[in-house]
């Protein structure tokens, strides 16, 4: 099922941009910790057909660095890295409820291009 304005259905815009998709799962649906094959097995369930996946239950040398981390709070995010300084130049939040940006893919490709094109 892809969901209206989701980052899977510009994954492609979003490479031709000059970024690269990596997806992490945090937990599956029964609350087990992500590994880097159930979450693309969920991406492809969603029709994914470009990206990385980590799972954040396998991040090394700490398991779930990502969603301890400030960006992640329990919430999805979106977050954009330089390659060449590795500077972290734009997040964004997901989640249901108030004080979320819940960006579109859409939305999210544009900032990637802004910020490919001042770079």
């Amino acid at each position: 099922m892809q969901h209206t304005g989701s980052v899977v259905q510009v994954e492609q815009q979003i490479v031709d941009a000059g970024a690269e998709v990596i997806w992490i799962l945090a937990q599956d649906g029964f609350g087990t910790p992500g590994t880097a094959q159930s979450c693309r097995n969920f991406m492809d369930s969603q029709g994914s057909e470009l990206g990385w996946c980590v799972g954040d239950g396998q991040t090394a040398p700490t398991a779930e660095a990502f969603m301890d981390s400030p960006f992640g709070n329990g919430k999805g995010f979106d977050m954009v890295v330089v390659r060449e300084t590795m500077e972290v130049v734009f997040v964004t939040s997901h989640g249901i409820g108030g004080g979320f940006e819940n960006l579109t893919g859409e939305e999210l490709l544009a900032e990637i291009q802004m910020i490919a094109e001042s770079l």
